[in-house]
């Protein structure tokens, strides 16, 4: 714990005075006046998980349990409570199928298990002593293509007559035929949805097949028009290996690339298709006896204009541009605009479905790290990790991001995944599992799980505070975020100054930031008299009716109102 009271309190006649500061020390704690009355009780939190946060895990760089340096089921069962104490609600695992890469999204069975990462029996046993701990499972699912690898392709590539044939897309004359609407895919977008860059020889003849990631590792599936993809071979075949990890337990599916299935990213087939999908598993969790729906996230990388149409096919998908604007922001020094920036997605996202899930993130597996992007700066990160678990939406984790990683994309995706170092002894830490590629000056003792476990004022005990923090305030947990009548996007004096209410379940709180680098003076008319939360340092003065409040730099305190 990083926050400490500090005892000097002066009483005067007509105002209260509340001062906390930041301690190494001394227990964290929380604060509030009451008729001139100073209590400081510890943060408590009940162990009950009331929010919905989401910690994404790379199976083969998390955690070794059998000395061969690749991540495991067994290896992330043995740290189940490091997830708890996390105040975690559900691991998001990256594909665990077979393939031919390190990363997984180059699947060669959807119904069965990398075997790098151990068995099917190793996996039930990790889905059930989460669930023991009241930890859900989500598996990626690439809906996008299979390898070129996968049996599936290498049998509809050999022979028209394959059973698999339709599975994929072929062409001899791509641009002809797109042109002519003979390929469903690519349909709406006519003779420009040729790219010569994505379509690769078969090895027979002209015959090509198609691969939007510009590599003949992956081949797309094909799904045929939109509004009947249920009666496509390859949508059958997809459904029928998701039932299998269903009715195995499974919780959920984030789904990947799912603006590229069909290749007009901003027509309405992607949606139509999702929800086909979506109902289709939705119908086989109620059936396996699930409670509530299937929860079901898709990755579509794009501004919230071009998001929002998503959700009429699926009940959550990724706020990237909550991060983009956060970025910018702590690059800039600048709270202003944050609020009114994610508060005004709002309206577009309810058009398309009225209980939307912003899952909310700051960096993951597919960006320069968070950290390289705020330049390692750890007073940064952490107030990254209070504005994310301040705000509304279903905030979500990616490994290493709570321990102060960073890491950029320049020398190859691994060297943004990498992996955990759990003690000093950096015994047991899963490098093979990125092939040997990871910055060797991150991975030092002082970056390790026990040592910042032990330093109250670590990049992890400020996740942790604030995680513990979210759960135990519903506001935090489920609430909804609304705009400071005074600290708006129009306030142009106090610039580096963040402030919303967020309200639920009969809460409401006030949440303040500071941008900036320096401390800073901002006033208040809101009740600042009961603080419930606090990151660095903070003081409120009042006078008749207006409350001075003074953060330090990079600084954060929640008010009760």
């Amino acid at each position: 714990m990083m926050i400490s009271l500090h005892k000097t309190f002066v009483a005067l006649s007509a105002a209260a005075m509340l001062f906390v500061a930041c301690s190494k020390d001394t227990p964290k704690k929380i604060i509030r006046t009451e008729g001139g009355r100073i209590e400081a009780p510890a943060l408590s939190w009940d162990g009950i998980i009331r929010s919905d946060i989401t910690y994404q895990v790379l199976v083969y760089s998390f955690a070794d349990s059998d000395g061969d340096k690749v991540g495991d089921f067994k290896g992330i069962e043995n740290h189940l409570d490091y997830f708890s104490s996390l105040g975690v609600s559900a691991l998001w695992l990256s594909p665990i199928h077979p393939s031919s890469s390190y990363h997984g999204y180059d699947v060669t069975d959807y119904e069965t298990v990398n075997p790098a990462y151990g068995t099917e029996a190793d996996f039930k046993s990790l889905l059930d002593a989460a669930h023991a701990k009241g930890i859900k499972i989500y598996l990626d699912y690439v809906l996008n293509h299979t390898a070129s690898a996968h049996p599936w392709f290498k049998s509809a590539k050999a022979s028209k007559d394959s059973p698999y044939r339709n599975f994929y897309i072929f062409s001899e004359d791509p641009s002809a035929d797109i042109a002519a609407g003979k390929i469903p895919q690519i349909s709406t977008e006519g003779a420009k949805g040729y790219d010569s860059g994505q379509w690769f020889r078969t090895g027979t003849g002209n015959e090509m097949f198609h691969s939007h990631f510009w590599t003949d590792w992956f081949a797309d599936l094909n799904y045929g028009p939109a509004a009947e993809a249920e009666k496509s071979d390859a949508f059958k075949a997809l459904t029928t290996a998701a039932d299998k990890w269903i009715n195995f337990g499974v919780d959920g599916f984030r789904l990947d690339a799912v603006k590229h299935i069909y290749h007009n990213a901003y027509s309405s087939e992607n949606p139509i298709f999702l929800k086909k999908f979506y109902d289709r598993c939705n119908t086989a969790f109620k059936a396996r006896g699930g409670n509530g729906d299937f929860y079901m996230v898709g990755e579509m990388l794009d501004d919230c204009d071009k998001v929002a149409p998503y959700y009429a096919g699926l009940p959550a998908l990724f706020e990237f541009s909550f991060w983009y604007k956060l970025k910018w922001a702590l690059q800039n020094n600048t709270g202003l605009y944050f609020a009114h920036d994610i508060i005004s997605m709002q309206s577009a996202y309810s058009q398309y479905h009225t209980d939307y899930i912003e899952a909310t993130k700051l960096s993951n597996h597919d960006e320069d790290r968070a950290g390289s992007d705020l330049d390692k700066s750890k007073e940064k990160m952490k107030l990254a990790a209070a504005v994310l678990m301040t705000s509304q939406g279903h905030p979500y984790i990616y490994q290493g991001e709570e321990l102060g990683y960073w890491g950029t994309k320049s020398r190859g995706d691994e060297y943004v995944r990498t992996p955990i170092i759990w003690d000093r002894s950096s015994t047991n830490t899963a490098t093979a599992g990125v092939n040997g590629k990871y910055d060797s000056g991150m991975l030092t003792k002082a970056m390790s799980v026990e040592a910042q476990s032990e330093d109250n004022n670590s990049v992890l005990s400020v996740y942790r505070y604030f995680t513990k923090l979210r759960n135990a305030h519903p506001a935090l947990a489920s609430g909804k975020m609304s705009r400071h009548p005074d600290y708006d996007e129009n306030r142009q004096t106090d610039k580096n100054i963040a402030a919303w209410f967020i309200e639920g379940e009969g809460e409401k709180l006030l949440v303040v930031h500071n941008f900036g680098n320096t401390q800073y003076d901002a006033y208040f008319h809101d009740d600042l008299s009961q603080a419930v939360g606090l990151h660095g340092t903070a003081s409120a003065y009042k006078t008749a009716d207006t409350w001075k409040l003074t953060l330090g730099a990079y600084s954060s305190v929640i008010f009760k109102q």
